[in-house]
């Protein structure tokens, strides 16, 4: 194996498939990226996987001659990024790749390509391509509630439901809850799957506003994706995802627009003395107006007052404040839409401002106050 590339052609690519390689595993080959070199198409190609996920994507490049090793990640990972913008030199030498840069030069220990897991290329034939943008979009305002027990396995994905006609994502950890659903032509059948969010979190990392399209193939048991000059491989949760439409509220009564960044940086003012316990604060509406109130017992209390437009009599309920921010940060909107019914009850929150095409809410449910 020979080969020259610049460091900025290759630098961006070796960081993101290090992101995969798993910090600790049982199985020591696993924490190597597989580097090969391509003498016939002038290329190298580098791939991680950690059996769940599995990434693969090619670098253009001056190869000399062809070869295959599975390096250190890590280790390789950081002397790419620690090297000068320039063009770096790789060669085999006395079982060891020899890295030089400059006045820079390592000799590193790479393992026998032959013990690195196999990651085949997928026919894409049976495959679908939709807009790179709004699947970015889907995966944004639904990943945040994905739970990260691995008790309940349908939780720890995103549900995906799909047809020619319109799809819909959806994601809950039981106390949050994000869906999104846009109507959009797709070259697909029915659809109903469960994706792993380590692997759809990696796609959106490489989206970009230079390649509008992504290629997606859902199999039985796994999906892929094809964007770029990365294709990512994930395996399916197998699993039977719950009846989240029966929690949702659709008929609560209260309903309340606020503006957005005044709410927030409320909250965050207030959140300042809030028990780390449960992260609490509490709304108390009265008409017009909004108190946002928390207290602590070893720190004290603070409340602010915001003025607002309602009409329904004395109302309270507490919420972790910080599920709260995040899910309005994700509504971006100016003016946010709350829909509650009482202090026990999920409230949900819209954003009123997206095309009729597109239809998304955030969930969230309430902390008990003390004295109910």
């Amino acid at each position: 194996m020979k080969f020259n590339v610049h460091r900025n052609q290759i630098l961006q690519k070796v960081q993101f498939i290090n992101s995969i390689v798993p910090v600790r595993n049982p199985l020591q080959i696993l924490t190597n990226i597989l580097l090969e070199a391509n003498g016939e198409n002038g290329s190298i190609r580098l791939a991680a996987t950690d059996l769940e996920v599995s990434a693969v994507t090619e670098v253009e490049c001056n190869v000399l001659e062809s070869g295959k090793i599975a390096i250190p990640a890590k280790n390789f990972t950081d002397i790419i990024r620690a090297l000068p913008d320039d063009e770096i030199h790789c060669e085999l030498d006395n079982k060891m790749l020899n890295i030089k840069c400059q006045n820079s030069e390592f000799s590193l220990i790479f393992a026998d390509p032959e013990d690195f897991p196999e990651i085949p290329d997928r026919e894409w034939e049976n495959s679908f391509t939709m807009d790179a943008d709004l699947f970015s979009k889907l995966v944004e305002k639904t990943s945040f509630a994905v739970s990260e027990h691995i008790g309940r396995p349908a939780f720890s994905g995103i549900l995906w439901e799909l047809d020619s006609k319109k799809q819909k994502m959806v994601a809950t950890d039981g106390k949050r809850l994000g869906k999104f659903e846009t109507e959009m032509n797709l070259d697909t059948d029915k659809i109903d799957i469960i994706m792993p969010i380590k692997g759809v979190n990696l796609v959106r990392r490489i989206i970009h506003a230079d390649q509008p399209k992504i290629k997606i193939l859902p199999e039985e048991s796994a999906i892929s994706f094809e964007y770029d000059s990365y294709k990512i491989y994930s395996r399916l949760i197998e699993a039977n995802y719950p009846d989240y439409e029966a929690v949702i509220p659709y008929d609560n009564s209260k309903i309340i627009e606020i503006e957005v960044e005044p709410l927030i940086k409320a909250i965050q003012r207030v959140s300042l003395l809030a028990s780390e316990d449960n992260f609490k604060v509490v709304f108390n509406f009265t008409k017009n107006q909004l108190k946002i109130h928390s207290e602590d017992i070893d720190k004290g209390s603070a409340e602010e007052i915001l003025e607002i437009e309602n009409d329904f009599e004395k109302f309270q309920i507490g919420f972790n404040y910080k599920y709260l921010i995040e899910i309005l940060q994700l509504v971006n909107t100016n003016i946010v839409q709350m829909k509650l019914e009482n202090s026990l009850d999920p409230c949900i929150f819209y954003n009123i401002e997206y095309p009729e095409d597109q239809k998304n809410l955030f969930l969230l449910m309430p902390l008990r106050i003390a004295n109910e």
